[in-house]
Protein backbone atom coordinates (compact mmCIF):
# COMPACT_ATOMS: atom_id res chain seq x y z
CA UNK A 1 0.00 0.00 0.00
CA UNK A 2 1.52 3.54 -0.85
CA UNK A 3 1.08 6.40 1.35
CA UNK A 4 -1.43 9.07 0.62
CA UNK A 5 -0.36 11.97 -1.50
CA UNK A 6 0.60 14.66 1.31
CA UNK A 7 -0.34 18.63 0.72
CA UNK A 8 1.85 19.74 3.58
CA UNK A 9 4.89 19.43 0.77
CA UNK A 10 7.48 22.66 1.75
CA UNK A 11 7.15 25.44 4.14
CA UNK A 12 4.68 28.51 3.87
CA UNK A 13 6.71 31.56 2.15
CA UNK A 14 8.01 34.31 4.55
CA UNK A 15 4.83 36.60 5.86
CA UNK A 16 6.27 39.76 4.80
CA UNK A 17 6.21 38.13 1.46
CA UNK A 18 2.90 36.81 1.68
CA UNK A 19 1.32 40.23 3.21
CA UNK A 20 2.84 42.07 0.92
CA UNK A 21 1.30 40.48 -1.83
CA UNK A 22 -1.42 40.92 -0.06
CA UNK A 23 -1.84 44.52 0.36
CA UNK A 24 -1.62 44.77 -3.73
CA UNK A 25 -4.62 42.53 -3.89
CA UNK A 26 -6.65 44.80 -1.37
CA UNK A 27 -6.84 42.47 1.73
CA UNK A 28 -3.84 42.30 4.22
CA UNK A 29 -5.19 42.84 7.19
CA UNK A 30 -8.34 41.17 6.53
CA UNK A 31 -10.17 38.81 5.20
CA UNK A 32 -10.38 39.15 1.62
CA UNK A 33 -13.99 39.26 -0.30
CA UNK A 34 -14.48 39.16 -4.30
CA UNK A 35 -10.97 40.94 -5.08
CA UNK A 36 -9.77 39.84 -8.89
CA UNK A 37 -7.63 37.36 -9.99
CA UNK A 38 -5.06 36.24 -7.62
CA UNK A 39 -1.56 34.06 -8.38
CA UNK A 40 1.87 34.04 -6.51
CA UNK A 41 4.62 35.51 -8.30
CA UNK A 42 2.03 39.07 -9.25
CA UNK A 43 4.68 41.99 -10.14
CA UNK A 44 4.58 44.45 -7.79
CA UNK A 45 3.76 47.82 -8.48
CA UNK A 46 3.98 51.10 -6.58
CA UNK A 47 1.48 53.19 -5.85
CA UNK A 48 1.45 56.78 -8.20
CA UNK A 49 0.02 59.64 -5.87
CA UNK A 50 -1.85 62.74 -7.08
CA UNK A 51 -5.44 63.40 -7.93
CA UNK A 52 -8.24 62.44 -10.55
CA UNK A 53 -7.00 60.52 -13.45
CA UNK A 54 -7.24 62.90 -16.70
CA UNK A 55 -6.99 62.49 -20.05
CA UNK A 56 -3.16 63.23 -21.98
CA UNK A 57 -4.17 66.94 -22.47
CA UNK A 58 -4.82 67.12 -18.77
CA UNK A 59 -8.58 67.09 -19.49
CA UNK A 60 -11.20 65.55 -17.13
CA UNK A 61 -12.17 62.15 -18.25
CA UNK A 62 -15.97 62.16 -19.35
CA UNK A 63 -17.01 58.74 -17.22
CA UNK A 64 -20.64 58.70 -18.62
CA UNK A 65 -20.12 58.66 -22.18
CA UNK A 66 -17.38 56.03 -21.79
CA UNK A 67 -19.52 53.58 -22.87
CA UNK A 68 -18.95 49.56 -21.84
CA UNK A 69 -15.48 48.46 -21.47
CA UNK A 70 -14.63 45.75 -23.41
CA UNK A 71 -14.15 42.45 -21.82
CA UNK A 72 -11.48 40.17 -23.55
CA UNK A 73 -12.84 36.17 -25.00
CA UNK A 74 -11.53 33.05 -24.25
CA UNK A 75 -9.42 31.86 -21.17
CA UNK A 76 -8.21 34.29 -18.89
CA UNK A 77 -4.19 35.11 -18.50
CA UNK A 78 -2.63 37.76 -16.35
CA UNK A 79 -0.24 39.54 -18.32
CA UNK A 80 2.64 38.90 -15.53
CA UNK A 81 1.73 34.86 -16.67
CA UNK A 82 1.94 35.02 -20.52
CA UNK A 83 3.47 32.45 -22.34
CA UNK A 84 3.10 29.94 -19.19
CA UNK A 85 1.39 27.13 -19.33
CA UNK A 86 -1.47 28.00 -16.16
CA UNK A 87 -3.99 26.26 -13.93
CA UNK A 88 -7.04 28.79 -13.99
CA UNK A 89 -9.03 27.83 -10.83
CA UNK A 90 -12.84 29.98 -10.46
CA UNK A 91 -13.61 30.55 -6.76
CA UNK A 92 -17.65 31.04 -6.29
CA UNK A 93 -18.57 31.74 -2.80
CA UNK A 94 -21.44 34.23 -1.71
CA UNK A 95 -19.29 37.21 -0.97
CA UNK A 96 -22.10 39.71 -0.82
CA UNK A 97 -25.22 36.91 0.94
CA UNK A 98 -27.76 38.76 2.54
CA UNK A 99 -26.49 36.80 5.92
CA UNK A 100 -23.74 38.49 7.70
CA UNK A 101 -21.96 34.94 8.95
CA UNK A 102 -22.60 33.97 5.61
CA UNK A 103 -20.49 36.23 4.07
CA UNK A 104 -17.79 36.41 6.94
CA UNK A 105 -17.85 32.32 6.50
CA UNK A 106 -17.28 33.09 1.93
CA UNK A 107 -14.46 35.58 2.98
CA UNK A 108 -12.39 33.24 5.65
CA UNK A 109 -13.14 30.54 2.84
CA UNK A 110 -11.03 32.56 0.17
CA UNK A 111 -8.39 33.65 2.72
CA UNK A 112 -7.85 29.59 3.17
CA UNK A 113 -7.58 29.09 -0.43
CA UNK A 114 -5.46 31.91 -0.82
CA UNK A 115 -3.01 31.09 2.17
CA UNK A 116 -2.66 27.21 0.34
CA UNK A 117 -1.96 29.04 -2.57
CA UNK A 118 0.78 30.68 -1.08
CA UNK A 119 2.35 27.99 1.67
CA UNK A 120 2.93 25.52 -1.34
CA UNK A 121 4.13 28.22 -3.80
CA UNK A 122 2.88 27.04 -7.13
CA UNK A 123 3.20 30.27 -9.37
CA UNK A 124 0.93 28.88 -12.11
CA UNK A 125 -2.17 29.29 -10.41
CA UNK A 126 -4.37 31.85 -10.52
CA UNK A 127 -7.47 32.17 -8.88
CA UNK A 128 -10.68 33.84 -10.21
CA UNK A 129 -13.25 34.60 -7.20
CA UNK A 130 -16.77 35.06 -8.33
CA UNK A 131 -19.71 35.90 -6.32
CA UNK A 132 -22.76 33.55 -5.67
CA UNK A 133 -24.37 36.16 -3.91
CA UNK A 134 -27.67 34.66 -2.43
CA UNK A 135 -29.45 33.32 -5.77
CA UNK A 136 -28.89 30.21 -7.78
CA UNK A 137 -28.96 32.04 -10.88
CA UNK A 138 -26.21 34.24 -9.85
CA UNK A 139 -24.10 31.01 -8.97
CA UNK A 140 -24.82 29.76 -12.42
CA UNK A 141 -24.54 33.29 -14.29
CA UNK A 142 -20.99 33.48 -12.07
CA UNK A 143 -20.04 29.85 -13.39
CA UNK A 144 -20.79 30.75 -17.21
CA UNK A 145 -18.27 33.12 -16.92
CA UNK A 146 -15.49 31.01 -15.58
CA UNK A 147 -16.34 28.89 -17.92
CA UNK A 148 -15.81 32.10 -20.81
CA UNK A 149 -12.27 32.50 -18.55
CA UNK A 150 -11.38 28.86 -19.53
CA UNK A 151 -11.62 27.55 -15.98
CA UNK A 152 -9.67 23.38 -15.38
CA UNK A 153 -11.50 23.38 -12.06
CA UNK A 154 -13.87 25.52 -9.37
CA UNK A 155 -13.97 25.93 -5.83
CA UNK A 156 -17.28 26.15 -4.69
CA UNK A 157 -19.93 27.18 -4.29
CA UNK A 158 -20.92 26.69 -0.36
CA UNK A 159 -25.05 25.83 -1.02
CA UNK A 160 -25.60 22.26 -1.94
CA UNK A 161 -28.96 23.88 -4.44
CA UNK A 162 -26.14 25.77 -6.34
CA UNK A 163 -23.90 22.86 -6.75
CA UNK A 164 -25.49 20.39 -9.37
CA UNK A 165 -26.31 24.18 -11.12
CA UNK A 166 -22.87 24.72 -11.09
CA UNK A 167 -21.67 21.86 -12.81
CA UNK A 168 -24.30 22.21 -15.88
CA UNK A 169 -23.13 25.46 -16.59
CA UNK A 170 -19.19 24.00 -16.49
CA UNK A 171 -20.11 21.08 -19.09
CA UNK A 172 -20.06 22.11 -22.29
CA UNK A 173 -23.34 21.38 -24.03
CA UNK A 174 -22.74 18.38 -27.17
CA UNK A 175 -23.63 18.31 -30.73
CA UNK A 176 -26.27 16.06 -31.30
CA UNK A 177 -26.28 16.09 -34.96
CA UNK A 178 -29.33 16.10 -37.67
CA UNK A 179 -31.77 13.85 -36.69
CA UNK A 180 -29.10 12.18 -34.02
CA UNK A 181 -26.99 11.39 -37.15
CA UNK A 182 -22.80 12.62 -36.24
CA UNK A 183 -23.74 13.30 -32.49
CA UNK A 184 -20.17 14.06 -31.05
CA UNK A 185 -19.31 11.99 -27.72
CA UNK A 186 -20.55 14.40 -25.16
CA UNK A 187 -17.43 16.41 -23.48
CA UNK A 188 -16.79 16.45 -20.11
CA UNK A 189 -17.53 19.21 -17.95
CA UNK A 190 -14.58 20.95 -15.62
CA UNK A 191 -14.29 19.20 -12.24
CA UNK A 192 -16.20 21.22 -9.07
CA UNK A 193 -14.89 20.89 -5.40
CA UNK A 194 -17.58 22.31 -3.30
CA UNK A 195 -18.23 22.88 0.17
CA UNK A 196 -21.64 21.67 0.67
CA UNK A 197 -22.11 18.96 3.81
CA UNK A 198 -25.45 17.51 1.64
CA UNK A 199 -24.17 14.66 0.20
CA UNK A 200 -27.53 14.44 -2.26
CA UNK A 201 -26.28 16.56 -4.60
CA UNK A 202 -22.77 15.18 -5.05
CA UNK A 203 -21.91 13.61 -7.89
CA UNK A 204 -18.67 12.22 -10.18
CA UNK A 205 -17.60 15.50 -11.54
CA UNK A 206 -18.90 17.56 -8.36
CA UNK A 207 -17.05 16.69 -4.89
CA UNK A 208 -17.69 17.80 -1.77
CA UNK A 209 -14.58 18.87 -0.04
CA UNK A 210 -16.66 19.53 3.62
CA UNK A 211 -16.69 16.72 6.37
CA UNK A 212 -20.23 15.35 5.93
CA UNK A 213 -22.89 14.45 8.97
CA UNK A 214 -22.62 10.72 7.64
CA UNK A 215 -18.83 10.84 8.08
CA UNK A 216 -18.71 11.63 10.99
CA UNK A 217 -21.46 9.32 12.27
CA UNK A 218 -19.35 6.34 10.39
CA UNK A 219 -16.59 7.24 12.22
CA UNK A 220 -17.88 7.29 16.24
CA UNK A 221 -20.38 4.28 15.82
CA UNK A 222 -17.47 2.20 13.91
CA UNK A 223 -15.50 2.74 17.14
CA UNK A 224 -18.17 2.43 19.19
CA UNK A 225 -18.26 -1.12 18.15
CA UNK A 226 -15.08 -2.11 17.91
CA UNK A 227 -15.02 -1.10 22.10
CA UNK A 228 -18.21 -3.52 22.59
CA UNK A 229 -21.12 -1.48 22.32
CA UNK A 230 -23.43 -3.25 20.55
CA UNK A 231 -26.58 -1.33 21.12
CA UNK A 232 -27.38 2.18 19.96
CA UNK A 233 -29.58 4.65 20.35
CA UNK A 234 -30.60 8.54 18.65
CA UNK A 235 -32.06 11.64 20.67
CA UNK A 236 -32.01 14.54 18.10
CA UNK A 237 -34.08 17.11 16.54
CA UNK A 238 -37.07 16.55 14.28
CA UNK A 239 -35.31 18.00 11.32
CA UNK A 240 -34.25 17.66 7.98
CA UNK A 241 -30.37 17.11 9.13
CA UNK A 242 -31.66 15.50 12.29
CA UNK A 243 -33.20 13.04 10.07
CA UNK A 244 -29.92 12.62 7.84
CA UNK A 245 -28.18 11.67 11.11
CA UNK A 246 -30.32 9.36 12.42
CA UNK A 247 -30.83 7.68 8.99
CA UNK A 248 -26.38 7.38 8.81
CA UNK A 249 -26.60 6.03 12.24
CA UNK A 250 -29.28 3.48 11.48
CA UNK A 251 -26.61 2.32 8.43
CA UNK A 252 -23.89 2.35 10.25
CA UNK A 253 -24.91 0.17 12.90
CA UNK A 254 -26.37 -2.44 10.58
CA UNK A 255 -22.39 -2.10 9.33
CA UNK A 256 -20.94 -2.65 12.32
CA UNK A 257 -23.22 -5.86 13.14
CA UNK A 258 -25.07 -3.72 16.31
CA UNK A 259 -28.75 -2.78 17.10
CA UNK A 260 -30.31 -0.09 16.84
CA UNK A 261 -32.85 -0.15 20.30
CA UNK A 262 -34.67 3.15 19.52
CA UNK A 263 -34.53 6.91 17.95
CA UNK A 264 -36.21 9.85 19.90
CA UNK A 265 -36.66 12.82 18.30
CA UNK A 266 -37.92 16.43 19.48
CA UNK A 267 -38.92 19.64 17.78
CA UNK A 268 -36.29 20.97 16.43
CA UNK A 269 -36.38 24.60 17.82
CA UNK A 270 -37.31 22.72 21.43
CA UNK A 271 -34.33 23.34 23.90
CA UNK A 272 -35.79 21.62 27.11
CA UNK A 273 -37.19 18.74 25.07
CA UNK A 274 -38.15 17.38 29.03
CA UNK A 275 -41.01 15.06 27.76
CA UNK A 276 -39.28 13.38 25.05
CA UNK A 277 -36.24 13.24 27.04
CA UNK A 278 -37.96 11.41 30.06
CA UNK A 279 -39.97 9.08 27.51
CA UNK A 280 -36.18 8.03 25.87
CA UNK A 281 -34.89 7.31 29.01
CA UNK A 282 -37.40 4.75 30.04
CA UNK A 283 -36.86 3.27 26.58
CA UNK A 284 -33.69 2.11 26.61
CA UNK A 285 -33.72 1.80 30.70
CA UNK A 286 -34.47 -1.94 30.78
CA UNK A 287 -31.61 -2.61 27.81
CA UNK A 288 -29.45 -0.93 30.44
CA UNK A 289 -30.66 -2.71 33.27
CA UNK A 290 -29.66 -6.29 31.28
CA UNK A 291 -26.41 -5.32 31.03
CA UNK A 292 -26.41 -4.12 27.49
CA UNK A 293 -23.47 -2.23 26.71
CA UNK A 294 -25.44 1.11 25.18
CA UNK A 295 -24.00 4.69 23.05
CA UNK A 296 -26.51 7.18 22.51
CA UNK A 297 -25.71 9.74 19.89
CA UNK A 298 -27.11 12.86 20.61
CA UNK A 299 -26.06 15.86 17.64
CA UNK A 300 -26.48 18.78 19.12
CA UNK A 301 -23.90 21.44 19.92
CA UNK A 302 -23.02 24.55 22.21
CA UNK A 303 -25.70 26.12 24.26
CA UNK A 304 -28.50 23.94 22.94
CA UNK A 305 -26.33 20.64 23.74
CA UNK A 306 -25.48 21.77 27.12
CA UNK A 307 -29.29 22.17 27.86
CA UNK A 308 -30.26 19.49 26.23
CA UNK A 309 -27.72 16.40 28.11
CA UNK A 310 -28.22 17.04 31.39
CA UNK A 311 -31.82 16.40 30.61
CA UNK A 312 -30.98 12.76 29.88
CA UNK A 313 -28.97 12.18 32.86
CA UNK A 314 -32.12 14.04 35.19
CA UNK A 315 -34.12 11.16 33.51
CA UNK A 316 -32.09 8.03 34.32
CA UNK A 317 -29.40 7.67 31.18
CA UNK A 318 -26.64 6.90 33.61
CA UNK A 319 -23.23 8.11 31.77
CA UNK A 320 -21.34 5.33 33.75
CA UNK A 321 -23.15 2.70 32.12
CA UNK A 322 -24.40 4.57 28.89
CA UNK A 323 -22.12 5.84 26.34
CA UNK A 324 -22.74 9.16 25.25
CA UNK A 325 -21.32 9.68 21.50
CA UNK A 326 -21.50 13.24 19.79
CA UNK A 327 -20.68 14.47 15.99
CA UNK A 328 -17.97 17.34 15.16
CA UNK A 329 -19.89 19.72 16.85
CA UNK A 330 -18.82 18.29 20.08
CA UNK A 331 -15.27 19.52 19.57
CA UNK A 332 -15.94 22.70 21.78
CA UNK A 333 -14.48 23.82 25.28
CA UNK A 334 -17.92 24.85 26.53
CA UNK A 335 -19.29 21.22 25.83
CA UNK A 336 -16.24 19.92 27.70
CA UNK A 337 -17.00 21.17 30.41
CA UNK A 338 -20.66 19.82 30.94
CA UNK A 339 -20.32 17.50 33.89
CA UNK A 340 -22.95 14.79 31.73
CA UNK A 341 -20.48 14.66 28.98
CA UNK A 342 -17.66 13.64 31.02
CA UNK A 343 -16.30 10.39 29.55
CA UNK A 344 -18.55 10.72 26.15
CA UNK A 345 -16.65 10.50 22.98
CA UNK A 346 -17.03 12.51 19.49
CA UNK A 347 -15.14 12.60 16.04
CA UNK A 348 -12.92 14.96 14.74
CA UNK A 349 -9.94 16.21 12.07
CA UNK A 350 -6.90 16.28 13.89
CA UNK A 351 -6.79 18.98 16.91
CA UNK A 352 -2.72 19.10 16.37
CA UNK A 353 -3.22 20.32 12.61
CA UNK A 354 -6.24 22.44 12.81
CA UNK A 355 -4.51 23.91 15.73
CA UNK A 356 -1.17 24.95 13.63
CA UNK A 357 -3.50 26.61 10.56
CA UNK A 358 -5.71 28.61 13.10
CA UNK A 359 -2.27 30.37 14.39
CA UNK A 360 -0.85 30.65 11.19
CA UNK A 361 -4.42 32.15 9.71
CA UNK A 362 -4.43 34.66 12.79
CA UNK A 363 -1.20 35.20 12.36
CA UNK A 364 -1.38 36.38 8.67
CA UNK A 365 -4.79 37.62 8.94
CA UNK A 366 -5.22 38.88 12.40
CA UNK A 367 -8.43 37.37 13.05
CA UNK A 368 -9.39 33.73 13.35
CA UNK A 369 -10.17 31.28 10.59
CA UNK A 370 -13.82 30.71 9.58
CA UNK A 371 -15.57 27.46 10.53
CA UNK A 372 -15.01 26.31 6.86
CA UNK A 373 -11.95 27.89 6.17
CA UNK A 374 -9.55 25.06 6.92
CA UNK A 375 -11.89 22.79 4.28
CA UNK A 376 -11.03 25.94 1.55
CA UNK A 377 -7.67 25.39 2.40
CA UNK A 378 -7.57 21.73 1.86
CA UNK A 379 -9.78 21.98 -1.27
CA UNK A 380 -6.71 24.18 -2.59
CA UNK A 381 -3.32 22.32 -1.43
CA UNK A 382 -4.99 19.32 -3.31
CA UNK A 383 -5.35 21.62 -6.80
CA UNK A 384 -2.19 22.67 -5.85
CA UNK A 385 -0.56 19.25 -5.55
CA UNK A 386 -2.22 17.88 -8.51
CA UNK A 387 -1.18 20.56 -10.99
CA UNK A 388 2.44 20.14 -10.34
CA UNK A 389 3.22 19.01 -13.40
CA UNK A 390 0.65 22.25 -15.18
CA UNK A 391 -2.00 19.71 -16.29
CA UNK A 392 -4.89 19.03 -13.74
CA UNK A 393 -7.10 15.86 -14.83
CA UNK A 394 -10.28 15.01 -13.27
CA UNK A 395 -9.12 11.45 -12.97
CA UNK A 396 -6.96 12.41 -10.33
CA UNK A 397 -8.93 13.73 -8.11
CA UNK A 398 -10.09 9.88 -7.29
CA UNK A 399 -6.88 8.73 -6.01
CA UNK A 400 -7.33 5.07 -3.99
CA UNK A 401 -4.25 6.69 -1.42
CA UNK A 402 -6.00 9.65 -0.58
CA UNK A 403 -4.74 13.37 0.44
CA UNK A 404 -3.47 14.16 3.82
CA UNK A 405 -4.43 17.78 4.62
CA UNK A 406 -5.28 20.07 7.94
CA UNK A 407 -8.53 18.18 8.05
CA UNK A 408 -6.76 14.32 8.18
CA UNK A 409 -6.74 11.80 5.55
CA UNK A 410 -9.27 12.13 2.88
CA UNK A 411 -10.54 10.54 -0.53
CA UNK A 412 -13.14 11.67 -3.18
CA UNK A 413 -15.43 8.36 -4.28
CA UNK A 414 -16.44 8.41 -7.70
CA UNK A 415 -20.24 9.50 -6.56
CA UNK A 416 -19.15 12.88 -5.44
CA UNK A 417 -18.90 12.26 -1.69
CA UNK A 418 -15.82 12.19 0.28
CA UNK A 419 -14.62 9.86 2.41
CA UNK A 420 -12.75 10.51 5.71
CA UNK A 421 -10.25 9.64 8.51
CA UNK A 422 -11.14 10.95 11.78
CA UNK A 423 -9.66 11.58 15.00
CA UNK A 424 -11.93 10.29 17.64
CA UNK A 425 -12.03 12.16 21.40
CA UNK A 426 -12.86 11.54 24.58
CA UNK A 427 -14.06 14.57 27.00
CA UNK A 428 -11.86 14.05 30.06
CA UNK A 429 -11.28 17.21 32.66
CA UNK A 430 -8.23 15.26 33.51
CA UNK A 431 -6.71 15.22 30.81
CA UNK A 432 -2.59 16.44 31.13
CA UNK A 433 -2.44 19.02 28.72
CA UNK A 434 -5.58 20.55 30.56
CA UNK A 435 -7.65 20.82 27.27
CA UNK A 436 -10.82 18.61 28.62
CA UNK A 437 -10.06 16.54 26.14
CA UNK A 438 -7.54 13.32 25.08
CA UNK A 439 -7.50 11.73 21.41
CA UNK A 440 -8.02 8.32 22.00
CA UNK A 441 -7.72 7.34 18.15
CA UNK A 442 -5.34 9.23 15.83
CA UNK A 443 -6.24 9.74 12.38
CA UNK A 444 -5.82 6.35 10.03
CA UNK A 445 -2.48 7.00 8.00
CA UNK A 446 -3.64 5.27 5.30
CA UNK A 447 -6.90 3.86 3.89
CA UNK A 448 -7.04 -0.09 4.10
CA UNK A 449 -9.40 -0.88 1.54
CA UNK A 450 -9.37 0.24 -2.68
CA UNK A 451 -12.04 3.17 -3.08
CA UNK A 452 -15.19 2.04 -5.07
Amino acid sequence: MTSPATLRVRRPLPILFFSAFLALAGCATQAPGPVGPISTGNPRVDPVPGGEATNPDGSPIDEENMGELAVPEGPYTPPHMEGREIIRAGVLLPFTHPNPRVRQQAEGMLAGIELALFDYGNENIVLLPKDTGGSVSQATTGAEDLANKGVDIVLGPLFGANVQPVREALTPESETGFFGLGAEEPEEGKPVIAFSNDKSVASYGAWLASIAPEEEVAAIVEYAALRGYDQFAFFGPQSSLGTRIEGAMQEAVMLNGGFMLASGFYESGNTNPAAEAEYFATTIASAVEAGARVAVLVPERGNRLRRIAPLLAYYGVDTRQVKMLGTGGWNDEAVWREPSLRGAWFPTAPASDIADFEQSFTRLYGSEPSSLAAVAYDAAALVVALSQDGVLETEELINRDGFLGVNGLFRFRADGSAERSLAIMEIDPTARDGSGVREILPVSPSFDETIG
